[in-house]
Parts: C-alpha cells; structure tokens; sequence
C-alpha cells in the first residue's frame, strides 16, 4: 500500500530495463546538449534515473518522467556551475563551423531559454510536455522560445 491507503502499482525489473534501453540514449544526449559535457551527461542521467525510479509505476508515462528528471538534474548542476559550458575541443573538432557558432550562441542563452529551445528543437516536445517538464505554464514556455530564436537569430545574423 501506498501514502494514505493508495495502492503503488510497480514497474517490474523486465519493464524498467526495457525503459531504461529505450530511453537512455536519448536522455545521455539531451542532458550532454543541456551541460556540454558527455561525462556530466551520463552523471546527470545515473542521478535522474535513480531519482526517478520510486516513482516509475505510478508514472503515466515513465518516459516522459524520466526526460523531466533529466531536465531538473541537468539544470540544477547548471546552476551549481553558473554558467553553460565551453564545446569540449575533442567534440569541436569534430563539427563543422556553423555547428560550433550554433553552441556558442545556445550556451550564451540564460539558462530557461536554452533549456525551452533544447527541449524543443531538439527534443521535439511540444509546449506542454515542455512546460511540464520544465515545471511551468505552457505561455511561459511560448514566452521562453521566442526570446530565445529571437536572441539566436540576431547573434547568428539571421534575420
């Protein structure tokens, strides 16, 4: 039984590692896009995973449960470091130019911003899922998006 009488339904361990494969990849490079670091990424995932993972059955869609998860660790350690990260130099050479002056502009966005247009653009969530993922109103995120491409846009030079 759960809090006050409510029953917890479980995940069982084949449906929590189906989730975890599926997943993973996918919440290791939003969080690397969110911190610029693959070491904090799959940190941040470890942590949000394991975070998450009481609440898993009663989770409407764990998936979803999980990215947001993700989403909080990923900016609570952006808050410790107070700043977006540098390209690490073995990903930069790697990547052709307007790739690197894209992760410039990003990582020069305030913190709500980046994470709104990430979530976005990248994970192709709509402005609910981003909202909620992102623990706010949906207008707030609208609001979010265009400061952002508005900022990237003007920095870019493509107006």
């Amino acid at each position: 039984m759960g809090v006050m009488g409510e029953s917890v339904k479980v995940m069982n361990d084949p449906d929590l590692e189906a989730l975890y494969a599926s997943e993973r990849s996918g919440l290791v490079r939003l969080a690397f896009l969110m911190t610029g670091s693959i070491e904090t990424a799959e940190d941040v995932v470890q942590a949000a995973w394991t975070k998450a993972l009481p609440r898993l059955g009663a989770a409407d869609r764990p998936g979803a449960y999980v990215r947001t998860a993700v989403v909080n660790e990923a900016r609570t350690r952006l808050r410790r470091r107070r700043a977006a990260p540098r390209l690490p130099p073995a990903v930069a050479e790697r990547i052709d130019e307007a790739a690197i002056e894209l992760w410039d502009a990003l990582r020069r966005l305030p913190e709500r911003r980046r994470v709104a247009v990430v979530l976005r653009y990248w994970g192709d969530l709509s402005t609910d899922e981003i909202a909620a993922a992102m623990d706010c109103r949906p207008g707030t995120v609208s609001s979010l998006l265009h400061r952002g491409i508005d900022s990237l846009r003007k920095e870019l030079g493509d107006d």
